[in-house]
């Protein structure tokens, strides 16, 4: 198809949602736990098919995304119980 890429290779779904979750979970600090399980399932799937599956950097970024958002509301809520 003119990418370059053998014609197996097909890009895991679960890594554009996760990358998408990881980003709402930003905003949307409630999301940030499904962001963190898409991602990784998604992480760990890609890698165990051996380059039959892409979008490892996608399912990455949504980890740490996800991640980050909930370090953010997690970091959030303790700033306002301590100082309420």
């Amino acid at each position: 198809m003119g990418t370059g890429r053998g014609a197996t290779e097909v890009r895991d779904r679960a890594a554009t949602r996760a990358l998408v979750l990881g980003l709402l979970a930003m905003w949307f600090g409630v999301l940030a736990p499904f962001a963190i399980w898409s991602g990784a399932r998604s992480w760990n799937r890609i890698r165990a098919s051996r380059g039959e599956l892409t979008g490892g950097a996608s399912a990455l970024g949504g980890l740490i995304a996800g991640v980050t958002g909930l370090l953010v509301i997690v970091v959030g809520v303790g700033y306002w119980l301590v100082t309420s």
